[in-house]
């Protein structure tokens, strides 16, 4: 078994740096305020840049599939930059969850050369849905046809290709069918940078790309990996939040000094950076345990729950030290906290990631408290 490793390598750092001053120098947060209220935005020269000039797109991908054969660290490392930045690309949906189907593909699997050349891809699975939830049953394959309904699903709008779990007359099935076909009706919620569509088939013609046992597993398998990548968001989004914050307590001037200088306030900073460095370790553990492929459900379970709590905490601190400038439309705060919040409810609550966690950790069942014998029972 390899040997547990929680920091970052050498050429994670490079990738970190590389793809952080690409997102730098095209981050608009105040456009990107104006282009959400009509629609979720999507830099579409952005997303060609990740994709064709970085080859990030399928950075998952095995090299003999046409993907560029990196694992869940470098994925990782760069989901914590688009959660940092906001970055308005599929990535989540097409990296994280389409190509999640193929991180074990060969050259000959369907999915492999669909999430490769038709980009970006879309996984047609609720937002909210967790990996330990049973296979999808609300889209049906007969006779060569897709029917069926889809809420919530991430970044479909843009897709080229829809990649959708449904039941056929055999079993599950995962088939994939031309997003031109496909009804897809924009969501709004509460992070209006985030792009959720409902999506509706009727009728819509496909091709089986996996069947049976192995699409129940390909799915799983991409849920996990999309919930951690979604924790490393949270990472990204915290970390963003503190950084704002601790820049405006020492510029932010209120009685003739820094509001850094405060007491109340440093111990609150202090506080967030501890979070977020609680957060990035624990992220970091299941990053890992995702590539020796161990431990699996406790660490998946452990980030999703730590890193969703750290960024809304972290964002709603960032919220209170800008006062009221950071209560305004204008001021990008409240997007860190849509996000954080929004993100907090994806891929399963919170409750159901601690009862993971307490099932495989073989805690106890909580005790109900006894009755209360000096209390009389009311009358019926």
């Amino acid at each position: 078994m390899n040997e547990t490793r929680l920091t970052y390598s050498d050429l994670e750092e490079e990738l970190r740096d590389n793809v952080a001053r690409l997102l730098s120098s095209r981050e608009d947060l105040p456009a990107l305020i104006v282009a959400m209220e009509e629609a979720p935005p999507f830099d579409e020269s952005l997303w060609k840049s990740l994709d064709d000039e970085m080859g990030l797109a399928a950075l998952i991908v095995p090299d003999d599939a046409g993907g560029s054969g990196a694992g869940p660290h470098e994925l990782g490392v760069v989901m914590e930059e688009i959660g940092r930045h906001l970055a308005p690309v599929p990535y989540l949906g097409h990296a994280a969850l389409a190509c999640g189907l193929v991180t074990d593909a060969s050259v000959a699997c369907g999915i492999a050369k669909t999430v490769v050349t038709s980009t970006p891809a879309a996984l047609a699975v609720p937002f909210s849905r967790g990996w330990t939830d049973p296979f999808p049953a609300t889209v049906r394959w007969r006779d060569g046809r897709l029917d069926g309904t889809v809420p919530l699903v991430v970044d479909a709008s843009h897709a080229s290709v829809v990649l959708v779990p449904a039941l056929g007359t055999d079993g599950p099935v995962i088939v994939a069918t031309d997003a031109a076909t496909v009804g897809r009706t924009p969501v709004t919620t509460l992070d209006l940078t985030r792009d959720l569509t409902d999506v509706s088939l009727d009728e819509v013609p496909g091709e089986v790309v996996a069947e049976g046992e192995d699409a129940v597993q390909r799915l799983t398998r991409a849920t996990q990996l999309a919930t951690v990548a979604l924790a490393c968001e949270q990472l990204g989004v915290a970390q963003r939040a503190l950084d704002l914050s601790v820049e405006h307590a020492g510029t932010r001037v209120q009685f003739g000094r820094p509001i850094g200088s405060f007491q109340a306030v440093k111990h609150r900073l202090a506080e967030a950076w501890a979070e977020v460095t609680q957060a990035r370790a624990v992220v970091r553990y299941a990053v890992d345990c995702l590539a020796r492929q161990d431990d699996i459900p406790i660490a998946v379970a452990l980030a999703s729950s730590v890193c969703s709590a750290t960024a809304v905490s972290v964002a709603e601190t960032c919220l209170q030290i800008h006062g009221g400038v950071g209560f305004s439309w204008e001021h990008p705060a409240h997007l860190y906290v849509k996000r954080a919040k929004s993100n907090s409810l994806a891929f399963g609550p919170a409750d159901a990631h601690l009862d993971v966690i307490a099932e495989h950790a073989n805690l106890p069942a909580p005790v109900a408290d006894p009755p209360d014998p000096c209390r009389k029972e009311q009358a019926s």
